[in-house]
């Protein structure tokens, strides 16, 4: 069963920031060996591994979530991932906020961290995305917005 794209970038967003979450505020490494099984493939002409499609996809997620504004990294690692990546005030406060089904209980970075742990990747899809609708509102109430 092949999934969607935002299956795939979902479940590596929670990925992504969990370990940040849990790191936080020491900055780290997202690199795609780290994250992902088949991320590389051998290239004869540069007689080494290489990013593939499913590598490329994970920095294109890494890239856009710090366009968003929920990570920041220092540097890329061409082809590997980003180095010293971090979270920003955006990206803490929506880890730091719990779901919307609960006033109480463990946040949605807590959650991110366990799943990720755990290898439940189908939780840390819908974590992700409601990580991301919490850091939307975050934004539209900052400039005044009704969210």
């Amino acid at each position: 069963m092949t999934i969607s794209n935002i299956q795939q970038f979902d479940e590596i967003t929670g990925q992504v920031l969990g370990a940040l979450y849990e790191n936080f505020p020491v900055p780290r490494h997202l690199l795609i060996k780290q994250f992902l099984e088949g991320g590389y493939t051998f290239s004869e002409q540069m007689a080494m591994d290489i990013a593939n499609e499913q590598g490329e996809f994970f920095i294109a997620c890494i890239e856009w979530l710090a366009e968003a504004g929920y990570l920041s990294y220092k540097d890329q690692s061409y082809g590997n991932g980003v180095l010293n990546a971090v979270l920003t005030a955006k990206g803490l406060e929506a880890l730091k906020a719990f779901p919307a089904s609960l006033t109480a209980g463990p946040s949605l970075g807590d959650q991110l961290v366990d799943a990720t742990k755990s290898g439940t990747k189908s939780i840390l899809g819908s974590l992700a995305g409601e990580v991301l609708s919490v850091g939307s509102r975050l934004v539209t109430a900052h400039f005044g917005v009704p969210g």
